[in-house]
């Protein structure tokens, strides 16, 4: 698992005690493809974990699914000649399929793209304090395949790091969260271990990333821009949320967080492990 750094919270504060919950899950992959080799492995580290977990007695929770609100996937839509949901649907079943085909004991598959996950994730975003979220102009270099922003130095020979791409430059009136805010609290969760990150040097660059000032974000994307695809903002009918701050919201989302019956939600949440690529570390 080397490749692999694994997040795991240790701490149970809102769980029930009738019998040890243990809640694991995945990265949710997006739909713009289909699924690839990476994520097969995922799966089947995370599954080898859950099983372990049932065998040993514990209230086993296995989520995984997918990310279904990128701007990639729209693109990919358009170049298919189908509409996005079109593509979220067909490529959806995919995954599922691949799940089903490996034997992957999952209890639930979730799609970012339907009613539950939208009405959580706005939930979400309205329990944030005030102070926290405000609006500014953005101009920057966006990825749209890593779906985040760039700085200048942050790209080889002007390029993305990671897709080798030149960024499209981008302007627009965006929400931003003040995570700079949280820095010193976030670094005291995993240096005290209450936070827990696997292996040991993904700990120590997710440290080195926190030391270097963690900056405020945008949690928001122009509707325009978006194409009308997102989840959208409460209260601005010009924004969509940021992929991001929706897709990594569906740990609590599928566990009916923003619901009328939160009774998984108490019981799970916080997880216990969460199991993602290299690569979506920081966003996390």
């Amino acid at each position: 698992m080397s490749s692999y750094p694994i997040l795991w919270r240790k701490s149970n504060v809102n769980k029930t005690v009738l019998k040890r919950s243990y809640y694991i899950t995945t990265a949710i992959p997006y739909v713009n493809a289909k699924p690839h080799i990476g994520f097969a492995l995922e799966l089947v580290q995370s599954d080898v974990l859950a099983r372990y977990q049932r065998i040993a007695g514990s209230d086993t929770y296995f989520l995984s699914g997918v990310d279904e609100n990128s701007l990639k996937n729209v693109r990919a839509a358009e170049a298919a000649s189908l509409t996005t949901q079109q593509l979220c649907d067909q490529n959806s079943a995919v995954f599922q399929e691949l799940i089903q085909q490996l034997h992957i004991s999952t209890d639930q598959f979730v799609r970012t793209s339907q009613p539950p996950h939208h009405l959580g994730a706005q939930t979400l975003w309205s329990a944030c304090r005030p102070e926290d979220i405000y609006t500014q102009t953005y101009e920057g270099q966006y990825c749209v395949g890593c779906e985040a922003y760039y700085t200048a130095d942050e790209l080889v020979d002007g390029k993305c790091p990671e897709h080798l791409t030149v960024p499209e430059q981008v302007k627009e009136d965006n929400y931003f969260f003040r995570l700079s805010a949280y820095q010193e609290q976030l670094k005291k969760l995993i240096e005290s271990g209450d936070v827990q990150i696997y292996p040991k040097f993904r700990k120590n660059e997710v440290l080195s990333f926190i030391q270097m000032g963690l900056k405020d974000f945008s949690i928001s994307r122009s509707r325009a821009r978006a194409k009308d695809w997102g989840v959208p903002v409460p209260g601005d009918a010009s924004q969509v949320m940021y992929v991001w701050f929706d897709a990594l919201s569906n740990y609590i989302t599928a566990l009916g967080y923003g619901s009328a019956d939160t009774t998984k939600f108490m019981r799970y949440w916080p997880a216990d492990l969460h199991v993602i690529g290299k690569g979506i570390s920081r966003f996390h």
